[in-house]
């Protein structure tokens, strides 16, 4: 029988003390060691996080510095062409600046005819091929009694332009109460117009009709011919379509952006932008009837003296612009939406489209009044003539905003989708949030659980118990076959293998209770961002309904205008004057 070494023995026992101890701060180390990897894990899930903002913000710089160059580019062209303006037509407004001069001048008297002459003369010289210099003349030689020149001077300034022309005659003879020939001047003026193809300058026509500056003959023939192509144009349906469009589009500009504190639908929702762009939409018709109640609030400032409108008027026709400067004109209008939209030239495109109409030389009736009505200042219309195209157009804002109203209804979606932590639901008319909840709580479990079950021993520690039960069998064997030293050295083996096991196996609960510990925490907060998003939904609609049905109160407003509401009466013709 073989001899055992009791000093050797003593080795190998304390060895395997030794073992122990190192395998119980192994498996301390373990525990540690997944509580650091799950640190780093969130540390990179945090570095992502910062990421993904350090690239937005890269993205949002670089979008920053965009509109920055955009604009300051716009800033500088624009004096650019405000300053080619002045070189190309800079003498038309020293014509201009005179026109309603040399009138009050005259009343006044403290201007010589002589002065007034060799001015206009001068101004011819300067400016061919201009209008308005020869219809200088022609008033100064009417004041002067030369009626030959004055006749000169007329067919001078009716070949270059005979519609304005015609228009400035026709006001300076109503401004001296020469009713019946201003009524000559308007009628052979209206004769030559053609309803679909109308020029900038019949604004001031619609002004004159709308401020009561026509006198008695002039006025009714002009409301009964607007009446006459109003109701021919209205039977072209291409033509209003044009108009209802082009009102539905300008009633969209009008959108209020959505409430900040949605913020949680945004980030779960992945049907928030048709949300966003439904609320967004609604609004427009709050804020086109605030816009309609501010237009026509108050009384429209009229002067009481009959000169003072007519100048008024006369100021609109001879500084409207001619068509010349047509394409300087829009270019400079481009560029001024450009630095009114802070440099997005989307915005600006957006802008000028819907304005396209108002740079066109030529339009029909239907648009014109939608230009004055839209664009008042820009289309040369003062605030009586706004209120009453208006009145005119506002079948076409009911329809547009018809169409916007049920379009943004049938947006609606029929059911709202929300993502979460790898899970997806829907939200509908039927919908329980409780059983939202639930839904979620159970996903994040199924997840957790599965993460618990995947912790497993490792496979050092698997091969350890094999290899320790093998080498307890070995030690059997051997104390079976009388080889006691070897017994005991596999029986050593044995042991250490088997506490190397035994450590890793005592590690799994805490690592697994770790696991249950953190799906607790992401299953919490996932609920409570869920039902976040579910009370904004829930306000969302309430807002969305709120705002849609302003559209009713809109309707109600528009078809209460009536144009002959705002058309005002001339100051001679007042009773008792």
């Amino acid at each position: 029988m073989n001899s055992i070494n009791i000093p050797q023995l003593n080795g190998v026992i304390s060895e395997l003390a030794k073992v122990a101890r190192n395998q119980e701060a192994l498996g301390q180390q373990q525990v540690a060691l997944h509580g650091a990897v799950s640190t780093v894990q969130r540390n990179q899930d945090n570095t992502q996080q910062e990421l993904l903002g350090l690239k937005a913000q890269f993205v949002e710089y670089v979008r920053r510095d965009e509109l920055r160059q955009n604009l300051q580019l716009a800033q500088v062209q624009i004096l650019e062409v405000r300053g080619q303006l002045n070189d190309k037509f800079g003498k038309f407004a020293e014509v201009r600046e005179l026109a309603t001069g040399t009138l009050q001048a005259l009343d006044a008297g403290i201007v010589s005819h002589g002065a007034i002459r060799d001015l206009s003369e001068e101004l011819m010289l300067r400016t061919p091929g201009y209008w308005l210099a020869p219809a200088l003349i022609s008033i100064a030689a009417w004041i002067r009694d030369e009626p030959e020149l004055a006749t000169k001077a007329i067919g001078e300034a009716l070949r270059r332009d005979n519609d304005k022309a015609s228009l400035f005659f026709a006001l300076v003879l109503r401004r001296h109460q020469r009713d019946r020939a201003t009524a000559a001047w308007v009628r052979q003026y209206a004769a030559r117009q053609d309803p679909a193809k109308l020029s900038r300058e019949f604004v001031v026509v619609l002004d004159a009709v709308s401020t009561g500056t026509f006198g008695r003959e002039a006025k009714p023939m002009l409301l009964e011919q607007m009446s006459e192509w109003y109701g021919r144009l209205s039977q072209e349906q291409d033509t209003v379509d044009r108009q209802v469009d082009r009102w539905a589009k300008m009633l969209d500009t009008m959108r209020r952006p959505a409430d900040p504190r949605y913020h949680l639908l945004p980030e779960l929702s992945p049907t928030w932008p048709q949300l966003k762009d439904m609320l967004e939409g609604a609004t427009v018709h709050g804020a086109a009837e605030e816009m309609l109640r501010a237009t026509f609030e108050g009384p429209v400032p009229q002067s009481q003296d009959l000169h003072a409108r007519v100048d008024s008027i006369l100021d609109g026709l001879v500084r409207d612009f001619d068509a010349e400067e047509a394409p300087y004109r829009k270019q400079e209008a481009w560029l001024q939406a450009v630095v009114n939209a802070k440099g997005d030239h989307d915005v600006a495109d957006k802008v000028m489209a819907a304005e396209d109409p108002l740079h066109e030389q030529t339009v029909d009736f239907l648009t014109l009044l939608s230009n004055a009505a839209l664009h008042g200042d820009r289309a040369g219309a003062s605030p009586g003539t706004q209120r009453f195209t208006l009145a005119l157009a506002r079948d076409w804002l009911v329809q547009g905003a018809g169409r916007l109203e049920a379009g943004n209804i049938a947006a609606m979606p029929d059911r709202v989708e929300l993502r979460a932590e790898g899970w997806t639901g829907w939200v509908d008319g039927s919908t329980d949030e409780q059983k939202l909840v639930g839904s979620l709580s159970e996903h994040i479990d199924r997840e957790t659980a599965k993460a618990v079950s995947d912790v497993q021993m490792s496979g050092g520690a698997q091969a350890a118990s094999v290899f320790g039960g093998l080498a307890l069998l070995g030690a059997l064997l051997s104390a079976v076959g009388g080889a006691g030293g070897f017994a005991l050295f596999l029986l050593l083996v044995a042991a250490a293998l088997g506490m190397w096991a035994a450590f890793d196996l005592r590690a799994l609960p805490a690592r697994r209770a770790e696991i249950r510990r953190k799906g607790d925490q992401r299953r919490v907060a996932a609920v409570v961002r869920l039902r976040g998003a579910v009370a904004e939904l829930v306000d969302l609609r309430g807002e969305w309904q709120r705002e849609i049905a302003k559209a009713q109160s809109l309707r109600a407003f528009a078809e209460g205008l009536t144009a002959t509401a705002f058309v005002a009466t001339a100051p001679d013709q007042l009773r008792g004057a």
